[in-house]
């Protein structure tokens, strides 16, 4: 059963959608989408999640996103510990979660691995997709590509179903701060090493935004449990590309804790 609700969570106003009902004895699945998607563009992905492991799945849009409010402003600074604060916080407080499982994917994915630094007490285990930490030559030509379709391909067409009259401030806050120089010169490593829970990164190899130098990262900072896969013949949503291995992964990581 998904049911969607409307929450206030760092004084802005953000779409959930709720699959499943959340269990006393068990951990929440908490969703965290990419810099420029919403709850949609994760598909049927987090159906499939639940009905595999039989877990309660929560999926929202971060503020600017989908039908969340709309940005006002461009932010041309990181977000990503921002967004790993006290939005998330308000969210555990709204639903009453104290066991959370977050999936994140590429911005989220790197989101979902900063607020396991920050609240420890909640999360037990983060599943990263793509992380994006590292601002590196691949990710910047991947970057400019989505610029270049977005300008003057079908990008923003097929991005405005999902965003509406909000797309271009958020397509740009987007684009402006990945090539900002003071964005690119961020240092995720702080938060790597003091994670203490599981963690499951998955990444196709085919990613255009490139992929080594997150997974170098992640091996060489993290201290606790870290279990990696690489999907041969997926690219950036690899969560997609390969939807039934990718959900088995999560399906029998969840089953390890």
């Amino acid at each position: 059963m998904k049911q969607e609700h409307f929450i206030q969570a760092a004084n802005r106003r953000l779409r959930v959608q709720q699959i499943g009902h959340i269990q006393a004895n068990a951990p929440t699945l908490v969703f965290l989408h990419g810099g420029i998607d919403s709850i949609e563009m994760w598909r049927d992905f987090p159906e499939q999640v639940h009905q595999a492991t039989g877990l309660c799945v929560i999926v929202y849009e971060r503020w600017g996103h989908g039908q969340s409010e709309p940005l006002t402003e461009f932010r041309e600074y990181d977000t990503r510990a921002e967004e790993a604060g006290e939005p998330l916080l308000d969210l555990f407080k709204h639903f009453g979660l104290t066991d959370v499982i977050l999936v994140g994917h590429s911005y989220g994915g790197v989101i979902s691995l900063v607020a396991a630094s920050l609240h420890k007490e909640v999360v037990c285990a983060v599943v990263s997709i793509v992380p994006q930490m590292l601002i590196h030559d691949q990710c910047l030509a991947g970057a400019q590509e989505a610029k270049e379709a977005f300008e003057n391909g079908d990008l923003r067409k097929k991005l405005f179903k999902f965003h509406g009259e909000g797309l271009d401030i958020l397509f740009y806050d987007w684009i402006n701060r990945v090539n900002s120089e003071a964005y690119q010169a961020e240092d995720c490593t702080q938060y790597l090493q003091q994670i203490s829970c599981p963690v499951l990164q998955v990444f196709g190899k085919e990613d255009g935004f490139g992929y080594l130098p997150n997974l170098d990262l992640s091996k060489k900072h993290i201290p606790s449990q870290l279990s990696v896969k690489v999907v041969p013949d997926a690219g950036h949503y690899v969560h997609l590309d390969a939807k039934e291995t990718v959900v088995n992964e999560v399906k029998e990581f969840c089953l390890t804790l």
